[in-house]
């Protein structure tokens, strides 16, 4: 026999750690949601830094923000700068792509067993009910 007295609670407790788990992964999965438009929102503007670039003339004067101060940079660098930050970002939105991947096939997965846990306990729920008034009947 059980040594918990009520196992209907038990599996409620399970099935609520579960769930905390469950939403932990969301909070994470949204945190990365936000990551990922953070770096698209990067990989654009350098997108257009680049394409400007493409269209200066030879000889054509670049400055580069420092703080508060504009200096002057050459072009070529500032366009494999440009190029190299891209490669960056992108291999970032890879990684970030492939851990979303993983934590929503985790919440998939979770999703899903807490339905089972769920389904068991309204199961066990109902022969329990079952049993007390079949016991009833016959007190």
């Amino acid at each position: 026999a059980s040594t918990n007295p009520n196992p209907g609670q038990a599996m409620a407790n399970a099935v609520d750690a579960e769930y905390a788990k469950f939403r932990s992964l969301q909070e994470d999965i949204q945190k990365l949601r936000n990551d990922h438009q953070l770096l698209l929102q990067q990989q654009n503007e350098n997108e257009m830094v680049k394409q400007e670039l493409a269209l200066l003339e030879d000889g054509a004067q670049v400055f580069k923000m420092v703080g508060p101060v504009l200096i002057k940079n050459d072009a070529d660098d500032a366009k494999q700068t440009v190029d190299q930050r891209l490669e960056l970002i992108t291999g970032e939105l890879k990684k970030l792509d492939k851990k979303m991947k993983e934590r929503e096939d985790d919440a998939t997965k979770l999703a899903k067993k807490i339905q089972e846990m769920q389904s068991l306990m309204q199961s066990a729920a109902a022969e329990a009910a079952k049993t007390a008034a079949q016991q009833a009947v016959k007190g």
